[in-house]
């Protein structure tokens, strides 16, 4: 009877073990980023930590594919990797914790576009995160725009329209559609998800053009190599240590410092003409900022011009309300834009003069 009830006892142990959450064997890696202050020392051990000296255990690298190495943590095995996790769990905590809260406003959006790609990581939704701080108004100094940061050289070729009207690159749904056309050429490119991933950031004529040149065409060995540029040469690790911390929100200690905003189910409407958005707030009860929030490649007030059958994204309680005062929004509708080039001396009552207006009627239009 006691030698059963040992078998049952090593048995229970046994399959507590097994069904353990292999995360928490690895929990002195955990304690290397506990501190909240930048430290040089500590940086000094993050890149100093041996996982098969230091900790219970963290899995082998080996030949693993680099999400699978992220989910089970071996890609913290990587030196690069846990500096930049010290770094921006530190001096960037404030971005990341912003960046996180963020991404809830767009998660449903873009996880519904990735959902229709199952050829591309789920995790590459994410990469907006090291991009803009999951900001589509964000604009870099080279003046990439957008959560996916494009170019106008980049956007142009993937059919973002940029105009006096609108900026594709900010558009939540275009934009993640082009970002991942992009991603799937550059992975076809390479073969490889973290030369595409750095060829997003440096391009992939400089990328291909450094592997031709070096002969090297392991990511990290190109990494580690001294030959690209510090941006691209940092580019993979940071991506990678901001998806650890995105995944792993309570083991790396901020997930309480993570604000969720209210998640707002959103869905498409047909504009049949352009309208002004504070005529769309008068009939919806949404409010203008929300407006913007939802449709951010819009640079002005209105709908684009000349643009029938415009596709805004609104709250989905707010659709009905809409629909019902479809009549009364039509009657608002814009059916023709002058577009008058201000002179030197011009006042909105010279302006309105000419094209026989009344002063307020500009001013409408214009704020």
């Amino acid at each position: 009877m006691r030698l059963s009830r040992s078998i049952i006892t090593i048995t229970i142990i046994l399959i507590s073990i097994l069904s353990f959450d292999k995360k928490l064997f690895s929990w002195g890696l955990f304690r290397l980023f506990r501190g909240t202050e930048y430290k040089s020392t500590q940086l000094k051990k993050a890149l100093d930590f041996n996982p098969d000296r230091d900790i219970l255990y963290l899995p082998a690298l080996g030949g693993k594919d680099l999400f699978r190495s992220i989910e089970d943590l071996s890609i913290c095995r990587k030196k690069e990797v846990r500096k930049y996790l010290y770094i921006y769990l530190t001096k960037g905590r404030n971005f990341v914790i912003k960046g996180i809260s963020r991404s809830y406003i767009y998660f449903d959006i873009l996880k519904n576009i990735f959902e229709r790609n199952k050829d591309i990581p789920a995790d590459i939704m994410l990469l907006p995160l090291l991009e803009s701080g999951f900001s589509p108004f964000a604009v870099s100094k080279s003046k990439a725009a957008g959560l996916w940061q494009f170019l106008s050289s980049t956007s142009a070729p993937l059919g973002l329209k940029k105009n006096r009207w609108v900026d594709e690159r900010r558009h939540i749904e275009k934009s993640t559609i082009a970002a991942i056309r992009h991603l799937k050429g550059l992975y076809g490119k390479f073969r490889s998800w973290e030369l595409a991933l750095m060829a997003y950031n440096g391009g992939g004529g400089y990328i291909e053009r450094t592997i031709k040149k070096s002969g090297i065409k392991d990511p990290w060995e190109l990494i580690e190599s001294g030959l690209l540029r510090e941006e691209t040469r940092r580019y993979l690790p940071k991506y990678i240590a901001l998806l650890l911390i995105y995944k792993n929100q309570r083991l790396f200690g901020i997930k309480d410092e993570i604000e969720i905003p209210q998640i707002i189910k959103t869905e498409k409407y047909t504009l049949k003409h352009p309208v002004r958005l504070k005529d769309i707030s008068k009939f919806s009860d949404i409010p203008v900022d929300l407006i913007r929030k939802y449709n951010p490649e819009l640079n002005r007030n209105i709908t684009p011009p000349y643009h029938k059958n415009y596709k805004i994204r609104i709250p989905s309680d707010s659709v009905k309300k809409l629909m019902k005062n479809g009549k009364k929004l039509r009657r608002y509708g814009i059916t023709h834009i002058k577009i008058h080039r201000t002179r030197k001396g011009e006042t909105l009552s010279l302006i309105a003069g000419k094209y026989k207006k009344k002063q307020n009627f500009l001013y409408n239009l214009t704020v």
